[in-house]
């Protein structure tokens, strides 16, 4: 009879994504779907008639995790029995004393592993499941001088999949070949990705919906485990429903900001189906014909989407000629383009620029809002 274990890492319960640019309420309604995705997983894990769970880290963010969620987590939990739940703390959810993992009375079916060394939990005679809390001992590896038990062996760790040496945060997937496990579950990277070397299977199955912008084309998925034998078999499943995306609106020929609303919504609209929910990023070019206030432009929009503006419009003046100018604006200019070329990081030099346009315009009596996102 074959073993089945549904494997997944990083969902981060409560995570902020304050940082983000979006409205407060995407937030909310990010850490809302991110419990029922959590729900989800389960009902999944009780579809596939699996044995075990495992948890590759980073469950939920200790930093943001509110009582409710820990206990949601808990009764979620022990409702899954017997089902065993196996967890491996990762970066956002450490196993600490004062953690909640330490401090929650957990069902008989979930297992936490508590050292930063390789611990062995036997899930049949035959198949053993190793792991440890991240992160591993400083300046100790894993798997030095390791011995694996009879039978199937797999491991368990938040720990990034490395193709060279080990240090402190990876693993070195050659590594974990030579020490012979026949498969290596792992969480900690955000991406999904998967290798075989020889007969041993590294699983990274990515957090199961992105967490930023920049990971929406990175694959998110939970991943099936069947183990009949000394044959391993994996299944890649994807249960994403939220997505990131972007749309780059020409303000060039609009002549007002409700002439610019309207084309944004249609924009928007062009981009997102019905039943996606996503995160937009809507970013203003060209030069448009009227004064541009990004909060007043905003109250305009009709679009019901979780959106965030950036705009991308340049500066608007020719600063080579105003730099020859024995004015302050000329002196102003000669000083921040002095800064800017001698700046090296790119973000350093956005930031020069975003300031420099808001100094000139403020000279031209213009209001300037510092709430507006600027791109150059």
């Amino acid at each position: 009879m074959s073993y089945k274990i549904l494997h997944f890492s990083d969902l981060h319960l409560d995570a902020s994504f304050a940082g983000q640019g979006f409205p407060v309420e995407f937030g909310k309604e990010r850490r809302l779907h991110l419990r029922s995705t959590l729900t989800g997983i389960l009902a999944k894990a009780r579809e596939f008639k699996v044995n075990a769970i495992t948890i590759g880290g980073d469950l939920f963010v200790q930093e943001y995790l509110l009582p409710e969620t820990a206990d949601f987590i808990q009764q979620q939990f022990a409702l899954l029995a017997p089902i065993k739940v196996i967890i491996a703390p990762g970066g956002q959810d450490p196993y600490t004393n004062e953690s909640t993992y330490a401090r929650l009375n957990w069902s008989e079916n979930v297992h936490i592993f508590r050292q930063s060394k390789l611990d062995c939990l036997e899930l049949t005679p035959d198949i053993h499941l190793w792991g440890a809390c991240n992160p591993p001992t400083r300046g100790q590896s894993l798997l030095d001088g390791f011995q694996l038990a009879r039978g199937i062996n797999i491991l368990l760790l938040h720990a990034l999949i490395n193709l060279g040496n080990n240090d402190v945060h990876t693993i070195a997937s050659e590594a974990v070949r030579k020490a012979g496990f026949h498969c290596a579950l792992f969480g900690g990277d955000h991406q999904g990705k998967s290798l075989v070397l020889d007969k041993t299977f590294l699983v990274n199955p990515g957090s199961p919906e992105p967490l930023a912008p920049s990971e929406d084309r990175d694959l998110h998925q939970i991943s099936v485990i069947d183990i009949d034998g000394e044959t391993v078999r994996i299944q890649p499943l994807s249960l994403q429903q939220w997505h990131y995306k972007s749309v780059e609106v020409n303000l060039t020929s609009c002549t007002s900001k409700a002439e610019a609303a309207h084309k944004i919504d249609k924009a928007v609209e062009d981009v997102l189906s019905n039943a996606e929910r996503s995160g937009i990023t809507i970013s203003l070019v060209g030069r448009p014909r009227f004064d541009l206030n990004i909060l007043s432009l905003s109250q305009l929009l009709q679009t019901s989407a979780m959106y965030r503006l950036e705009t991308n419009f340049g500066l608007g003046f020719d600063v080579e000629q105003l730099a020859r100018e024995q004015t302050v604006r000329g002196f102003l200019v000669q000083g921040f383009l002095d800064r800017i070329n001698k700046s090296t990081e790119e973000s350093e030099r956005n930031r020069l620029l975003t300031a420099l346009n808001f100094a000139l315009q403020a000279l031209e009596g213009k209001q300037v809002s510092l709430y507006e996102t600027k791109k150059y």
